[in-house]
């Protein structure tokens, strides 16, 4: 019997392994027609070289094979096909291996292979080209609260309440720092992928992947500050395109995130210190499901209302509104509620942040460095290292612990 079972665990692993290939190639052609601008249909037409336009057989988009059985080279005119396809067809592939391997036939398999999938297009999307495509974490958050349905639908509502806390941490940390500094710190990108990382994760996930994600992001920024920069490449974006080059984040961004990072503890720390944290941290939540809240909502709105000043600080706005509703209800929370948001409003009208770059080569020249691919990586780190668990209850435990106080 335990040998039966040895080939059945041997036989899923590489059934799964081989799906994720089949999977990874479609994922090169979301990577390169979602990342483009303007965005292509990933459906029609179908997969081409750039270069010749000659359409691709069957036989040659076998993942892995078809590359080295045409030597990287297109069928048609010769050009080099980029390494970018069997590298990420044979991740996709290693990654719903390992998760055949850790849980077996089972639901977590599929929960984790998508979510890990999903991380790779969106790490190399914002790596390529700085975008982080609503297709990828727009969906993947509807993605997770389905497979969160069954087989016990009450978990729904945990994996609404991890991408409402996930996108509204990002937005007020986005907004804050836009009305203090002067300048966009998080985009619209970060905001989505933080609420799909939360409704796979969990709420408790949040915090952890935010600074894992700014020492990650800061890594990165030090590694490519030291790097020889080669400059952007020149050749088509489409079917087949070759990586761009990550560019320098500026110095001036890491002191202002780090600013941005430390001022919370300090505050956290001077609640501790007159006695307050639990009343804090409890309102810092309702605030946090507030602004998440406001930013999907802000889907809804007419393009008319989206262009209006309040909307730049609508998670803040939120935030207030969520604190002064808050349970139990008094007209003293209630009034200094609104007065925050009538206060937010008016600073707001008198702030004109910079505004950000909006292509790809602006962004070079400004030295932007991607945080989506630092959340990506965070997220991806915690879930297959198997330390989730492990935060889960350290959060879990510390909230306990500030409601007490």
């Amino acid at each position: 019997m335990s040998i039966d079972l040895l080939h059945l665990d041997a036989a899923w692993i590489v059934f799964a392994g081989l799906m994720g290939a089949i999977f990874g190639s479609f994922l090169n052609v979301c990577i390169l027609r979602w990342g483009a601008e303007p965005k292509q249909s990933v459906m029609r037409p179908r997969s081409r070289c750039p270069r010749c336009g000659r359409s691709l057989a069957w036989y040659d988009n076998i993942p892995v094979i078809s590359w080295l059985l045409l030597r990287a080279r297109c069928r048609g005119c010769g050009e080099p096909i980029s390494i970018q396809y069997p590298l990420i067809e044979l991740a996709t592939a290693g990654i719903w291996a390992f998760m055949a391997w850790r849980h077996g036939i089972s639901l977590e398999t599929l929960h984790g292979a998508v979510f890990g999938t999903i991380l790779l297009g969106i790490t190399m999307t914002d790596a390529r080209e700085y975008i982080i495509p609503h297709e990828f974490s727009l969906g993947g958050t509807v993605l997770a609260i389905l497979l969160s349905a069954w087989p016990d639908p009450s978990y729904t509502l945990v994996a609404f309440q991890g991408a409402l806390v996930g996108a509204g941490a990002v937005l007020l940390i986005g907004e804050l720092s836009e009305l203090v500094i002067g300048q966009e710190a998080m985009g619209g990108g970060d905001c989505a992928l933080m609420g799909m990382i939360g409704a796979f994760l969990g709420w408790e996930a949040i915090l952890p992947v935010l600074l894992l994600g700014a020492l990650i992001s800061t890594l990165l920024f030090l590694i490519t500050a030291l790097w020889p920069h080669r400059g952007s490449s020149k050749e088509p974006r489409s079917e087949r395109g070759v990586e761009g080059e990550p560019a320098i984040l500026r110095w001036g961004m890491v002191a202002r995130l780090f600013v941005i990072g430390v001022t919370p503890i300090i505050l956290l720390a001077l609640s501790v210190r007159v006695g307050v944290v639990g009343d804090v941290f409890s309102l810092i939540s309702r605030a946090l499901l507030g602004a998440g809240i406001a930013y999907y909502a802000s889907f809804l709105l007419p393009a008319s209302v989206a262009q209006r000043r309040w909307v730049r600080v609508r998670g803040l706005l939120a935030a207030a509104i969520a604190v002064a509703l808050s349970a139990p209800l008094s007209g003293v929370r209630l009034a200094l509620g609104l007065a925050l948001g009538v206060a937010i409003v008016q600073y707001a009208k008198h702030v004109r942040p910079a505004q950000s770059p909006g292509t790809r080569e602006e962004l070079t020249a400004e030295g932007y460095l991607p945080f989506g691919v630092g959340l990506a990586v965070a997220a991806a780190v915690l879930d297959f290292s198997g330390a989730l668990p492990l935060v889960r209850d350290v959060v879990l435990e510390y909230g306990r612990f500030l409601r007490l106080a």
